[in-house]
This record gives C-alpha cells, structure tokens and sequence, in this order.
C-alpha cells in the first residue's frame, strides 16, 4: 500500500488538500476567533468536515482496490524515464513564441493597453479582459505548458537551469501578469519550480519536499496578499493583517450563502448547475457560469463578475449532503488515480503533464469542477499532448 505524503507535491490530492484547509478551513476552524469577520454555522462546519475526510479516504483507498496493488517508489521509476530531447527546442520556441504573440495581440490591438500600469487598476483589468478570456486562457497554457517542460528537461538532462530559461520565465511572468491578475503568474513560477524539483535527488529519495519549501510557500501567500492589500490601497499598516486573514474567509462566506439559501428555499439544483456551465462554456447561452448566476440571485455585492462557488457549495447546492459525498468522492478517486497511472508510466513527459494538473487541480478547491477544470485543467493537458507530439518525446 502507498501512503499519501504530506509533501509530495507531485500528486493532485495535496495540492487539493493545500487549497481546502487554506482558504475553507482554516478561517472556521482556526481564524475565525481571532477575525471574526462572520460566524460560520455549525452545519457548514460539517459539510466541510465531511467532504475533506471522503476526499482523503478516496484518494488513499480508490489505487488499492481499482489498480493492480503493487507500487513502485517513485527513484526506481525514474531511472527508467525515457525520453529523445533532439527535437524538444523547437516545440519550447513554438509555443512560448505563439504564447508572447498571442498577449501582445491582446495588449495592443484588443484592449488597446496594459491593464496592470492603470491607475485604477481593481476596476479596469475586469472590464479589458471581458470577451477575451479565451485568448487569455490560451496564451497562459501556450506559456506555462513550454516553460515547465524546459525546466523540466534541463534539470533532467543537464541538472542545472540556465540563467536564459530564468530570463524565458520572467518575460513570461510579465506577459501573464499584464492582465492585472496575481495568481496567474504565480501559477506560473510554482509549475517551473515543481517541475525542477521533481528531478532532485532528494525528492526522489523522500517523496515529498522539505519543510523550508513549505514554509517558503506560505510566506508567498501571504506576500501576495499583502501585494493586493498594498495595490488596492496604496499603503502597508496593520489593517493588512486583517486582509490577508479575510482571504482565508472570503470562500467560507460564500459557501454559508450557498448553504443559507439551497436551506431556505429547499430548492436543489440536481445537476443543472453542471449542465448551465458546459452550455455556457460551449456558448449555447450568455446567463454566465453558475458564481455570476449566484452573486446575481443573492443580491451579493462585490467587484468581480461571481462568487466563487467552492466545490462544496457546488455539491450541496445540487444534491445536499449526499452530493458532498458523491463530489468528494468522485474527485478524490480521480486525484488517486490520476496519479498512480501517471507515476507507473516512468515517463517525463507524463511527469509534466502531472505537475500541471496536479497545480490546477488544486483550483477545483475554491472554484467547483466545470468552469476551472474546462478553462484550466483541460487547455492545458491537450497542449501537454501537442508538444509531446511536436517535440517527439518518446511516451
């Protein structure tokens, strides 16, 4: 039996695990004493307890009964990774360059600026991006899928990363982070860093990072919410603190509405959210994706086009306590195989592609399965696919 370690980065549950207990948890169970910027009722408590234990249960137990019960560790697959770089810099070229253009297209000819050297930035990056978040999306997966495989295959074949790929990362860095959005960007740097990490030969050995990478994390957190706070306000003071605490409390409160209002009126969706958001994704209506539709029907105010629905609000709202059971479930088994099947490959190129999905997985914690997994998670394991095929890595 293979355990699921604390640290290792590298599989989708922990980066889901991270993203829940970060921003859904630790404001009830932890914060909320010290800012307490609402009470967080008893029965969301609950729901939360529920789906983090069925998660965890369906990640660890789903490999032992749906897959053949041997597990290889993961320095023995490794060494049998095989791959043929010859080709690999003219799909990196191809898709960075595509990536780059794709922005300044955006930048130049459809918003006609750059919305993050704006004076009033919090209100204009919002109204630029409207209509173009499929360029956007594009031109993000364009770059971070190119950059994580050239860190990636430089830390595999050469051990090292040249100072040009760091220079190749923060001119993807800027062009990501024109649009006024932080986490895209961060997004960004985490990938390259995970996909440089996963070839040392200490993660190899313990199958998790050290504690200091932890630690070096949640001070980036927190860095970027002060980076917010700073932006939005134009000043650093102890009022900061209570922002970055409201970041952990932000999804809690929008959960309580979802929970509040599916109670009051007893009215569950069975499914239709799911339906409402592929149609909208597929273009087949313009209502918006089910947080737009929420923030709408509970009279919410606040900047932004919707409410992040979390992904157990998305279960409740559709099927109450047995959809916390069910979505949990059914993401925790996807989580555990996804990376059995992954690591039984010994292939860099799958590696990758499980760096990737691993990172964006953890999006699905806050932002539900449909519009994060169709905009996120899907562009780019099918770019993962096409460079794959382009620079003939062998799989």
């Amino acid at each position: 039996m293979r355990k699921i370690r604390l640290f290792n980065v590298l599989h989708p549950a922990i980066f889901f695990l991270v993203a829940f207990v970060f921003f859904l948890m630790f404001y009830p169970f932890a914060l909320e004493r010290y800012f307490p910027f609402f009470d967080t009722t008893l029965k969301t408590r609950g729901l939360l307890a529920t789906y983090l234990i069925v998660f965890i249960l369906a990640a660890h137990l789903a490999p032992i009964y749906l897959l053949v019960k041997t597990f290889p560790n993961l320095k023995d697959m490794v060494t049998h990774v095989r791959m043929d770089i010859k080709y690999w810099k003219r799909a990196f070229y191809l898709f960075f360059l595509s990536g780059v253009a794709l922005y300044l297209f955006i930048y130049f000819f459809k918003m006609g600026t750059i919305p993050i050297f704006l004076d009033d930035l919090e209100s204009a990056r919002v109204g630029a991006k409207a209509g173009l978040g499929k360029y956007i999306l594009i031109g993000n997966a364009l770059i971070s899928v190119s950059l994580v495989y050239r860190f990636a295959i430089e830390k595999f074949v050469l051990n090292k990363i040249k100072l040009i790929s760091i220079l190749y990362l923060l001119v993807g860095v800027f062009f990501v982070m024109g649009i006024g959005f932080r986490g895209p960007a961060a997004y960004l740097v985490v990938s390259c860093f995970l996909a440089y990490l996963i070839f040392t030969q200490k993660y190899l050995e313990e199958q998790g990072i050290s504690f200091r990478y932890i630690l070096t994390g949640i001070f980036f957190i927190v860095f970027l919410s002060l980076l917010g706070y700073y932006r939005h306000t134009g000043e650093l003071s102890y009022r900061a603190i209570g922002s970055t605490a409201w970041t952990t409390a932000v999804n809690v409160s929008n959960l309580e509405d979802i929970v509040y209002n599916t109670d009051k009126t007893d009215d569950f969706y069975y499914g239709q959210t799911v339906l409402s958001d592929l149609g909208m994704a597929a273009g087949l209506h313009e209502k918006g994706f089910t947080g737009v539709i929420l923030k709408d029907k509970y009279q919410l105010e606040f900047e932004g086009e919707g409410m992040t629905i979390t992904s157990p609000g998305e279960a409740y709202m559709n099927f109450g306590w047995f959809g916390i059971v069910l979505h949990a479930l059914f993401l925790g088994t996807l989580a555990g195989l996804f990376y059995e099947i992954i690591i039984r490959s010994g292939k860099l190129s799958w590696f990758v592609i499980l760096v990737l999905f691993s990172l964006n997985f953890s999006r699905l914690a806050v932002g539900g399965i449909v519009a994060p997994g169709l905009f996120f998670l899907v562009p780019q394991l099918i770019l993962c696919a096409a460079f794959i095929f382009i620079a003939k890595l062998k799989i």
